[in-house]
């Protein structure tokens, strides 16, 4: 008896280049083919990896720049100022704590702690985002799709934030600006991070919105919602964190 040849059905897995060169281009032809599929790890943390040493790139070259350490040198003394003029702490303490400060910008313990802040923070942030994500979607649009396929699609769009982290490098590098961003605030020639208005300004980032968008794409796909909808719910959250860093978070230092 001869044995029958089956020819094995073609597999709707895209390979991990042709993930990263779509979510740039084509994001959803790419969320289409997880839509209806079991949840891939390898869809978030994959993303996650890269995202991550990127940021510690980002870290090592813009805080070894003389101009950005001067930068922030000023900001953190300005605000020491501060507090001395409002009784908070004597200018010789001040002094004392500028002059023996371990944690000087571009110093090792600085990139240590900046590095570790990066992994937590996007690790962090992927996984409470998509859980805002997940929790949206229930209560606006009854969805039942796992917490599993929010962290794919958060995920998968953080080829995008990769991507942005190293054109903001380049901005920052090249300006020598530590606020340079693709925003209005790009105008501002003095920008201070205390000023909600510059604050403002700062937060209407384009690259931001360009992931905000991909994310609203993915969601848009596996919630089976216009994009029209996806784009409020996400905008709707980036809205609320952003009146929260602007108005409330100068309170304690964000």
């Amino acid at each position: 008896m001869s044995e029958e040849i089956r020819t094995p059905e073609p597999s709707n897995e895209m390979s991990i280049s042709d993930k990263f060169v779509g979510i740039l281009s084509s994001p959803g032809e790419v969320y289409q083919t997880i839509v209806g599929t079991e949840p891939n790890t390898k869809n978030w943390a994959l993303p996650l990896v890269l995202t991550i040493i990127i940021g510690i790139i980002f870290t090592f070259v813009v805080f070894t720049q003389p101009a950005i350490q001067q930068q922030m040198a000023d900001a953190q003394y300005k605000a020491m100022q501060k507090n001395v003029e409002q009784g908070k702490m004597t200018q010789t303490q001040m002094d004392l704590a500028v002059e023996k400060n371990p944690a000087k910008p571009g110093s090792p313990m600085f990139l240590i702690f900046g590095s570790v802040g990066v992994v937590v923070v996007m690790a962090i942030s992927l996984f409470l985002y998509s859980l805002v994500y997940f929790l949206a979607g229930k209560f606006a649009f009854h969805s039942t799709v796992s917490y599993s396929k929010i962290l794919e699609v958060n995920g998968l769009a953080l080829y995008v934030a990769a991507v942005v982290s190293l054109l903001t490098m380049v901005m920052v590098v090249a300006m020598g600006s530590i606020h340079a961003s693709l925003s209005p605030a790009l105008l501002i020639s003095d920008f201070d991070s205390t000023n909600k208005q510059h604050k403002i300004l700062a937060a209407l980032n384009l690259f931001e919105f360009w992931n905000l968008f991909v994310v609203s794409v993915g969601l848009s796909k596996i919630w089976n919602v216009t994009i029209g909808k996806a784009i409020g719910v996400v905008g709707g959250v980036w809205l609320v964190w952003a009146v929260i860093k602007i108005f409330v978070g100068g309170a304690f230092g964000m």
